[in-house]
């Protein structure tokens, strides 16, 4: 199992840079989301060194920042044994939306029109009760299989608007906050993923989590595989073109495209083991027996 791998690697620094780049990834997808577009050389550059790059608006430097300082608050409180508070929710969107609402942190006040696909959310003077059930529902949760937690968490949130604006960033921020708390990586929304995440989510929204869990699960996968290659030993690892036969490495490089030969990507280029290669060779009788 890919969680356990990486739970018994040792620490090291360079699972440590491994999961800080994870982090990085999932801001700039889920600041995407939000509508800024810096990409993720922008996104460094303002979170390591404070510099505006590439010409943006303003707005979208502000909703990285923001959103960083949610995520980092996310990351630190991963460790908690108490159940995610409502109080929690409030600190997550207070950070989040911090310097672009004026309401950040606070209730929702107005009851707001139904979701795009028709969802009502509860008038605004049941936010308070509703969010309690929702906490509520976090804890009796936490047995269920993670990426269909983390997609009910997000959708419920979703469907509840508890906040004036910027109910989306909270919800991904509290199932990232309870992967932490799983021990799996943040939930990193690249481009595929952002595509699906739309219309996965109206399907929770209606009652379908499944999509939802769908996409989730995918991008845990994804994170877990990039945390369990920097443990792999590096001495078995050997460039892919060093196993190809008649100096022809289109056919791994294809293999390894589909997921049938497990490979590791480091600095732009795919390194595989030998232990690999004979398990993706084997004779098409045997992998059918």
């Amino acid at each position: 199992m890919l969680a356990a791998v990486v739970r018994a690697a040792p620490p090291s620094a360079t699972l440590r840079d491994a999961f800080a780049a994870l982090r990085l990834d999932e801001i700039v997808g889920s600041a995407r989301l939000a509508g800024a577009r810096l990409d993720v050389t922008d996104v460094r550059a303002l979170l390591d060194r404070g510099r505006a790059l590439g010409g943006h608006r303003f707005d979208d430097y502000l909703i990285v920042r923001a959103y960083a300082d949610a995520a980092g608050w996310a990351a630190q409180h991963a460790n908690s044994r108490g159940p995610v508070t409502t109080e929690d929710l409030r600190a997550l969107h207070r950070l989040a939306l911090r310097g672009i609402s004026d309401d950040a942190g606070a209730w929702r006040t107005r009851t707001v029109p139904p979701l795009a696909d028709g969802t009502v959310p509860p008038p605004h003077w049941m936010v308070p009760f509703e969010t309690e059930t929702y906490v509520g529902r976090l804890a009796l949760g936490a047995d269920d299989p993670a990426p269909l937690a983390l997609a009910r968490a997000a959708a419920r949130l979703v469907r509840l608007q508890p906040f004036a604006n910027g109910n989306g960033r909270v919800a991904r921020l509290v199932a990232n906050l309870l992967a932490y708390r799983r021990g799996l990586p943040p939930i990193v929304l690249d481009a595929r993923a952002r595509r699906a995440y739309g219309a996965a989510l109206r399907a929770a929204l209606a009652g379908d989590a499944t999509p939802l869990a769908r996409v989730i699960g995918n991008a845990l996968a994804r994170g877990l595989e990039r945390l369990r290659d920097v443990v792999e030993p590096v001495d078995e690892l050997h460039p892919l073109a060093a196993f190809a036969t008649n100096g022809r490495p289109d056919r791994l490089y294809k293999a390894a495209q589909r997921g049938r030969l497990r490979v590791v990507r480091r600095d732009g280029r795919l390194y595989t083991t030998a232990p690999w290669v004979a398990a993706y060779a084997v004779p098409p009788s045997t992998e059918s027996a």
